[in-house]
């Protein structure tokens, strides 16, 4: 049964629309009434709540009316934590979507190839949004280090550069020059940094998180052959508080392959960061020239020359498939 009202209080429920006020017996007549009042507070064009809304519950209130928008420019910058918030807030719609958000909502229209959810609502990619700001490229660069950090930082990296419409990836590669992106966590990020420092004016490339016969490696130098680990007690050691039985394993099979398929493993720890840098540095520096200057001569093995335990241990050791 439809609840009688006299046409100017709310329904008893913290966020409503319109239809549903109008459905419990309020007038528009009433609806305004209230909202002139503050005893009912205008959220978003169609949507009320009992109380003055928080910027991120009017641009959550906004997505829930329009769920095909995603944060873009400033507003995006915002909900990544950069600025802080301006009206009117901006998105992008569909091209086949109405671009009129109203007073709070500064709406253009075109395709989102990649976003994140971020605070509950969806915002252009980290990449997206730093290319779209005016903020210093100081700032903007240590915005987009922090963004694309972690073993799947790199990854998440290229596929967002390649959703970027081409006119915009000039500016990309500006903000990405000489970045470090990809380490998991800031002990590999303070060797990572050190370890370019010390290979600057030798012609390499140095890959973070790259990927060498099905493992993940921290540091790749592929024109030298070398692989570098770096492994904190608590996630390597044994003992480490974050050790187990299993990750154990696939260390070793992991080192396996490297040395199997011809590479130079170099393995420190988080002492030799901390304490020891400067022999760190130089014995990296030292196996990269030695390595350049004399080619390994054996031949190396082809896919052709793989037997079972060359694929990565989780797919094959019975240890680990449960």
């Amino acid at each position: 049964m439809k609840q009688e009202h006299d046409g100017n209080q709310p329904p008893e429920k913290k966020l409503w629309r319109t239809r549903t006020l109008l459905a419990s017996g309020m007038t528009r007549a009433g609806i305004d009434k209230a909202v002139a009042e503050g005893t009912m507070f205008r959220v978003c064009h169609g949507v009320y709540s009992d109380r003055e809304p928080t910027d991120g519950e009017r641009l959550g209130a906004f997505v829930a009316a329009r769920p095909e928008l995603v944060y873009t420019g400033e507003t995006a910058a915002f909900l990544y934590g950069l600025t802080d918030l301006s009206w009117p807030a901006t998105a992008r719609v569909p091209r086949k979507n109405s671009h009129d958000g109203g007073r709070r909502l500064s709406l253009t229209t075109g395709r989102v190839r990649r976003s994140r959810t971020i605070r509950g609502v969806p915002a252009t990619s980290p990449l997206e949004t730093a290319v779209d700001l005016s903020l210093p490229d100081a700032t903007l660069r240590s915005f987009l280090q922090e963004q694309y950090l972690g073993a799947r930082g790199n990854d998440a990296l290229a596929e967002d550069l390649a959703a970027l419409p081409p006119q915009r990836r000039a500016r990309a590669a500006e903000l990405l020059d000489g970045l470090i992106t990809g380490t998991a966590s800031n002990l590999e990020l303070r060797a990572v940094t050190a370890i370019i420092g010390a290979l600057d004016g030798i012609d390499v490339e140095v890959i973070v998180n790259g990927m060498v016969q099905g493992y993940r490696f921290d540091i790749v130098i592929p024109e030298a052959g070398v692989l570098i680990e770096i492994d904190s007690y608590a996630y390597h050691g044994e003992g480490g508080e974050f050790t187990t039985e299993d990750s154990h394993l696939k260390e070793r099979w992991k080192k396996n392959a490297a040395a199997r398929f011809g590479w130079t493993l170099l393995s420190y720890t988080d002492r030799c960061i901390d304490f020891t840098l400067t022999y760190t540095l130089a014995e990296i520096v030292d196996t990269v020239r030695y390595n350049l200057a004399y080619p390994r001569t054996r031949r190396k093995r082809t896919d052709e020359d793989r037997i079972r335990t060359d694929s990565p241990v989780q797919t094959w050791n019975p240890l680990l498939l449960r």
